[in-house]
C-alpha cells in the first residue's frame, strides 16, 4: 500500500506502462497505455505530433495518468499540453531513453525505428498533475 508522496515516485519510476486518458471531439474518454516519465508531479509522455492523444490534448487539456502494480494505484489528473521548447523536448527525450534503456541506431531510431529526437514529427506531452490519488 502507497502511504505518502515518496511512494509515489518510487512506483511511478518502477513502472513502465500507465494508461493515458485523454478527450476525443465527441467529448468522450480516450484511453491508450503508455511508456513514461515522472517528475515533481507531472507525467511526460513520448508522441508521435499527429497522434490522437495529442490532438485531443489541443481540444481540450483535461487528462489523465493511471498506474498501478497489484493492489497498489497511482491515478495524476490535470491538464496536458505539448512541451513546445525543443531544448526541454530534448531533455524529456533523453530521460525517456535513460529510463527505458532503449538503443537508438545511428539515425537516432529506437528498436521501432521510431526518431525520437525528430521535433518535427515527434513531441512529449506534460501532465500536469492538480491531484494525485494513491492506495
Amino acid at each position: 500500500m502507497l502511504k505518502n508522496m515518496l511512494d509515489v515516485k518510487r512506483l511511478m519510476n518502477q513502472e513502465r506502462l500507465a494508461s493515458f486518458a485523454t478527450v476525443n471531439a465527441y467529448n468522450r474518454p480516450h484511453v491508450v497505455p503508455v511508456f513514461f516519465t515522472y517528475g515533481s508531479g507531472k507525467v511526460y509522455v513520448q508522441a508521435d505530433r499527429k497522434s490522437l492523444k495529442v490532438r485531443n490534448l489541443a481540444r481540450n487539456q483535461n487528462a489523465a495518468v493511471a498506474v498501478y502494480r497489484g493492489e497498489e494505484a497511482i491515478i495524476i489528473s490535470g491538464q496536458g499540453r505539448v512541451i513546445e521548447s525543443e531544448s526541454e523536448f530534448r531533455k524529456r527525450t533523453e530521460q525517456h531513453i535513460d529510463k527505458y534503456r532503449l538503443k537508438l541506431d545511428a539515425q537516432g531510431r529506437d528498436s521501432m525505428g521510431i526518431q525520437l529526437f525528430n521535433f518535427q514529427t515527434r513531441c512529449v506531452t506534460k501532465i500536469t498533475s492538480e491531484k494525485i490519488l494513491y492506495w
